[in-house]
């Protein structure tokens, strides 16, 4: 029998095939961003003043990791890994070259042939940038050379220590970062008076300054080697706790974050709390659609149609200018009715769709997302709801005098129920007394009540014009730490409800419905309280968001609201809080929302393309999300986890046998 092996270069095992195809979709990628003006208009934005522009960081990229990826040479399984050396460098270089050829080719054909009439971003100026001010030949033949060293650099990383090679992509993002929140630095050290460092860290163009570079990557990559593997490690040791212990210490975490969400947006500054406040909308309406799809397992489409509701309720209930009904209830007594209406809502949309599944019940759910905003819209309820013209000062959040004093002798109350299942737990520990169900009268369960109960007197004591606090759109201070006390309210609803016995029933539905229905599952009931719970939380997102802009009209709402929602989810992981946290940081506090923009404020016009491109990736590489759950995980990697416990079984049972014939050699 013969093997076939890869066509390679002598001496320097290189796979030719592989860095040909390589080579040309380095220049692909690179002749698109181009076309499509990403180039050009992120020229405007320095980097590195004055060295490196965010227009070239745009291109840099690209022959670096397709150099690294094809110059990397896989160990297989039983067999000698692959030595590196001068053929991972000469592969990248031949891919750097091979794509930044294909840009000057680029550049070339589309200086001599007028394409703007089909690429109406393809300017002069564009090809001045791709041929580095100099003439197109010229600069075509830079192109290659520079796009064969960045090449060739891709290939070098393979040489590194995996350490030192973490600590150099360490301070490169870190250098991104302190590059792309200039702006919320900015505010930072103007709100502390620190106008002299800001000076010293940005230029006047707000890139930052060469010595600030330097400073911060040696920084972050020293910081990199020292602190190396910390933070899996604690990871690691957090998760190998007891259970009761871990709930224990995550509460404590939630405490300080909450604590922190209420001090810091004092020093944040108004950019950053109007992006963080956006978060929070959007992680409030991932927590509820985390819910339906998540948990239940259902495709909903049509998500913000609750969103709607939520934000039409506030302001039909709490607008002067409300154009039939106007009772002008503060907010907080509105609230009730908009959970109400939402929970119709949800009947409403869930009821008709009960029996469907999956793509169908994508379909129908998208249908009524998109009537609910012609509905809106429409003039035969302009009566109601304003048509096209919306409804115009809506009411300002705020909490009446008393509740603060609610808030404080909450704190008393749950200061003494701690203090009793402490001093009960402690007894029952001393005298060895009998089983008990987990976190029932513990000593954890008591200090972690106990810390809650003094947080909220604090809380009440050092703010006391909580008791009265007021909050419109042009306070983003204030709007931020509302958002953040509904998102804890809806994140405890949603973790309490997954290990409760509706939760359970959520997900037998959502592996099997057919198999939960013959266990003795009530999949109606099941569905209509998914639809129901999902349509409150979106509706507290709504009447929030009416409350932050003042002003609503139906285009708010249109189908790419759930799009992007729906995105938050699988991003950041289904079923799982703390994905739905991080793709909302991450998709919607980097990139920015359907009209909002996030910290990276170039990328606002070409967010959804860049939406698409993280959707594939992750179904791809990781279509369980970014922090997914336990459970979700090991559903989606069900055969991988079977095969392992498939190869510890046989490398088990040929361990015994080979004890057992060592004992039976013994006996003889």
């Amino acid at each position: 029998m013969t093997t076939t092996l890869p066509r390679a270069t002598r001496g320097l095992d290189i796979d030719r095939r592989k860095v040909i195809v390589g080579g040309l979709l380095a220049g692909s990628v690179a002749s698109f961003l181009s076309a499509i003006g990403m180039v050009e208009t992120f020229d405007e934005r320095m980097i590195i003043d004055p060295i490196l522009s965010l227009g070239y960081a745009a291109l840099v990229w690209i022959p670096v990791l397709f150099g690294y990826r094809v110059s990397q040479r896989v160990a297989l399984e039983g067999m000698e890994a692959p030595r590196v050396g001068a053929g991972n460098v000469l592969a990248g270089a031949l891919v750097g070259a091979i794509g930044g050829g294909m840009l000057g080719l680029f550049a070339v054909l589309v200086d001599a042939v007028n394409v703007r009439n089909v690429l109406l971003n393809v300017t002069p100026a564009l090809v001045d940038l791709l041929s580095f001010h100099q003439p197109v030949a010229v600069g075509a033949l830079l192109l290659v050379a520079v796009g064969a060293a960045l090449g060739a650099l891709g290939g070098v990383a393979h040489l590194f220590n995996p350490r030192v090679k973490s600590a150099i992509v360490s301070g490169v993002a870190w250098i991104l970062l302190f590059s792309f929140t200039e702006l919320v630095f900015g505010d930072i050290f103007d709100d502390l008076g620190m106008l002299s460092v800001d000076r010293l860290i940005y230029a006047a163009d707000r890139g930052l300054t060469l010595g600030a570079a330097l400073v911060i990557f040696g920084g972050a990559a020293l910081g990199s080697l020292r602190f190396k593997g910390r933070a899996s490690g604690a990871v690691a040791r957090f998760q190998a706790m007891p259970e009761e212990k871990r709930r224990s210490r995550a509460f404590y975490f939630a405490a300080a974050v909450m604590l922190a969400g209420l001090l810091l947006p004092s020093v944040f500054g108004s950019y950053l709390n109007e992006v963080l406040a956006t978060v929070g909308l959007f992680m409030l309406m991932g927590i509820g659609l985390n819910v339906v799809v998540g948990f239940a397992g259902l495709l909903d489409l049509g998500y913000v149609a609750f969103f709607a509701v939520g934000a039409y309720t506030t302001a039909v209930l709490t607008s002067p200018l409300s154009p039939n009904i106007a009772p002008e209830m503060a907010f907080f007594e509105a609230l009730p009715f908009v959970l109400l209406m939402a929970a119709l809502a949800g009947l409403v949309v869930g009821t008709p769709v009960i029996r469907m599944r999956g793509d169908y019940l994508a379909i129908v759910t998208l249908a009524f997302g998109e009537i609910a905003r012609l509905l809106f819209q429409a003039d035969w309820l302009k009566g109601t709801f304003g048509g096209a013209q919306g409804i115009l000062r809506i009411g300002k959040g705020s909490i009446h005098t008393y509740f603060g004093y609610v808030v404080v002798a909450s704190g008393v109350v749950a200061l003494l129920v701690g203090f009793l299942r402490w001093r009960e737990g402690r007894r029952l520990d001393r005298i060895g007394g009998p089983a008990r169900l987990p976190g029932n009268s513990t000593p954890g369960l008591g200090i972690t009540i106990m810390a809650g109960g003094l947080g909220a007197i604090v809380f009440g004591l050092l703010f006391p014009s909580f008791a009265t606090w007021t909050v419109t759109g042009i306070d983003s201070e204030a709007v931020f730490r509302m958002v953040m006390v509904f998102v804890a309210i809806a994140a405890f609803v949603s973790w309490r409800l997954q290990d409760s016995r509706v939760g359970r029933a959520w997900m037998a539905m959502r592996e099997d419905e057919q198999v939960a229905e013959s266990m003795g599952i009530n999949v109606v009931t099941a569905k209509l309280l998914a639809f129901v719970i999902g349509a409150m939380l979106a509706s507290l997102g709504g009447a929030l968001f009416a409350v932050k802009i003042g002003t609503i009209f139906p285009a708010s709402f249109k189908i790419v609201q759930s799009i992007i929602i729906l995105v938050i989810v699988i991003v950041g992981g289904m079923g799982s809080l703390r994905g739905v946290a991080i793709g909302a940081l991450v998709l919607i506090g980097i990139l920015g929302g359907p009209t909002q923009t996030g910290l990276l404020r170039e990328f606002q016009e070409y967010k959804l393309l860049l939406y698409g491109v993280i959707l594939v990736y992750m179904m791809l590489q990781r279509p369980e999300g970014l922090l997914p759950s336990a459970r979700r995980s090991r559903e989606l990697h069900q055969e991988e986890f079977l095969q392992d416990a498939w190869i510890k079984t046989q490398e088990g049972a040929a361990a015994v046998a080979e004890v057992a014939a060592e004992e039976a050699e013994e006996e003889r």
